[in-house]
């Protein structure tokens, strides 16, 4: 785990807890989308959707640390353990997720999609099938357009769903490290046709366009740091080894809430645009 990203997660959980009050306050519209997690780790996408003024009615995650951490900070969101045990859980416009990917990624053991961890996109493909929501967000390694995300975009087509994905670095968006990850949106295009759609371009926006959440506003391209201060402090270290090693797993593991916010945004917008 780089000490950077140790150090940006611990400063932004500390001042997050600090702030999750006032997050639904300024907003300047009525929330009309709700939110469902899978594999929600810590909650990177949960504050993303907060920060657009959508709620999340639930999440799933099985690790006892994380799921401590999301009751903590979400303790109205309806929480779930295994996905294996979920079935047709409550209708939401966007489902979110991450699943494993050990399988897929450069220090894995190349098993793909197919493996026995990374291959939990099945369950995830049979809860979007359930459900149906409008949108749907993937968040992965970017080794997955290698190693089976052909078996993604197969299974979206299926189900009538089309989708965009891009990788995205964390630096773009000011962090001091590199973090690149795969994000797919797909949307039911039985709900949403291309033909209602009154703009130009990528369901991901422009590449130089900014966004505006509570807290501030941020740019992809302008890479404007944020992270102006020394957080040593927030960073819990041991002759460098953290002595709390599921704290730091879960740091590692989640998605940027500021990169989250982002693709809600655009995924707001988009919507927008339809008739």
């Amino acid at each position: 785990m780089p000490v950077a990203v140790a150090i940006v997660w611990s400063y932004y959980w500390k001042t997050w807890q600090d702030h999750v009050d006032v997050l639904y306050e300024n907003s300047q519209r009525d929330t009309i989308m709700t939110h469902g997690s899978l594999f929600s780790g810590i909650g990177g996408f949960e504050l993303g959707a907060q920060m657009n003024n959508i709620p999340t009615l639930w999440n799933c995650e099985i690790e006892d640390f994380q799921r401590t951490i999301l009751k903590q900070v979400f303790p109205d969101t309806k929480q779930y353990e295994d996905i294996k045990e979920l079935s047709k859980p409550e209708y939401v416009d966007i489902i979110s997720g991450g699943f494993p990917c050990q399988d897929i990624s450069i220090a894995g053991k190349g098993e793909g999609i197919t493996g026995s961890r990374s291959g939990l996109w099945n369950e995830m493909f049979r809860i979007i099938r359930e459900v149906r929501p409008r949108y749907v967000l993937i968040e992965n390694s970017p080794m997955l357009l290698i190693r089976g995300f052909e078996r993604v975009l197969c299974d979206f087509s299926q189900i009538g769903y089309n989708a965009e994905w891009k990788c995205i670095q964390n630096k773009v968006f000011g962090f001091p490290h590199n973090r690149e990850r795969l994000y797919c949106i797909a949307y039911d295009s039985h709900q949403i046709g291309r033909e209602k759609i009154h703009y130009e371009g990528t369901i991901f926006n422009l590449e130089s366009r900014s966004f505006e959440i509570q807290g501030g506003k941020f740019s992809r391209m302008s890479g404007s740091s944020f992270w102006s201060e020394d957080y040593s402090e927030f960073l819990r270290m041991d002759n460098g080894i953290s002595y709390n090693v599921h704290r730091l797993e879960a740091i590692g593991n989640a998605v940027n809430p500021i990169v989250a916010a982002y693709l809600f945004n655009c995924i707001k917008e988009f919507d927008n645009q339809l008739t």
